[in-house]
């Protein structure tokens, strides 16, 4: 439903589209943990979409803090550290609409911890993660300089065991976002089949001529057609999720088509919750407005940093890599 009268609305995917089970990445012969892009790693990157950087970041003080951050957030003690039973399902009948505005929303079995009282704005995150100099480094190989500087992240996105015998299902979408360059850092260890993030490869050269320009928003003519394309996209490529430990950091092309895993960690190892903290990466030498209707800005999307731009173009089949370091 589009809770937003004036909102453009994605249709829906098709009921005869089958999502297929995600294969568990593998690691390229050439992954490292440098900020530096070889040639492999831009082939790599321009055919399916992201890069996976082990052990990108050492941090392990911020990322300890930002796993006391979502303890120390929870509202009423609905679920506690010392009981990893109390981790499993989806809290969302004790979610209130408070709690929406003060922590973040539940959504899809994942709780996207973030808020406008300043969740995605602490220094912990914003500039031990997104802001760290290695971050940075990366982003600039993939765009030039200058990049603009984050003043947030989008927050810490916590996904829940789904209880034992039960289905679960994959939320594959696309951000209707101005980033040129998304990442997910890890900040604690995720299992296979923990609810780790997931991309369908190669689709953002599926969906990209069907977005209005390079950057923006979906346009109210390209729906149809890019409804088409994503399905075709879900019908024809098995997902991959990533498996991974804190300070490992997934670089992905924003238009991709994603979702959270399926953690299945409560019929497998054990409860354990799948902690990561996405961010957005743009260049700084631009036209930069907030998209009232559509977001990012105020009234919408207003967690995600990145805004759209007058100097964005349309897109087409051929210009899916312009503003970038390659072609």
């Amino acid at each position: 439903m589009n809770k937003h009268p004036d909102r453009i609305a994605v249709p829906r995917v098709a009921e005869d589209v089958v999502i297929r089970d995600p294969d568990i990445f593998k690691d390229p012969d050439f992954t490292n943990g440098e900020p530096t892009l070889t040639e492999a790693e831009i082939v790599f990157f321009k055919e399916h979409g992201f890069l996976l950087k082990r052990g990108f970041l050492n941090q392990q003080k911020t990322f300890d803090r930002v796993v006391d951050h979502l303890w120390d957030s929870v509202p009423r003690g609905i679920f506690t550290r010392d009981d990893p039973q109390s981790w499993i399902g989806t809290p969302a009948d004790q979610w209130t609409e408070e709690d929406n505005l003060t922590v973040g929303v539940i959504q899809a079995g994942a709780w996207k911890m973030r808020s406008k009282n300043g969740i995605g704005t602490e220094p912990f995150m914003r500039d031990e993660i997104g802001n760290h100099p290695r971050m940075r480094e990366m982003a600039t190989c993939f765009l030039g300089d200058p990049v603009k500087r984050a003043e947030r992240v989008r927050g810490l996105y916590c996904v829940f065991p789904v209880p034992p015998g039960s289905g679960g299902r994959l939320s594959p979408h696309a951000d209707q976002t101005a980033a040129d360059l998304s990442a997910m850092v890890f900040v604690d260890e995720v299992a296979p089949h923990c609810g780790g993030f997931t991309l369908w490869p190669g689709s953002h050269h599926i969906v990209h001529p069907h977005c209005e320009t390079v950057h923006g928003a979906m346009g109210q003519d390209q729906t149809e057609g890019y409804a088409l394309a994503r399905d075709s996209a879900l019908n024809e490529i098995t997902p991959m999720e990533f498996p991974g430990q804190a300070g490992d950091v997934i670089f992905w092309h924003p238009r991709m088509i994603h979702s959270g895993g399926v953690n299945r960690s409560a019929e497998l190892d054990g409860p354990a919750l799948r902690l990561i903290v996405p961010c957005d990466y743009q260049r700084a030498d631009r036209t930069f407005y907030d998209n009232l209707i559509e977001g990012p800005g105020p009234n919408h999307q207003w967690w995600v940093d990145t805004r759209n731009y007058k100097e964005d173009v349309p897109s087409t089949p051929d210009n899916i890599w312009d503003g970038w370091t390659f072609k």
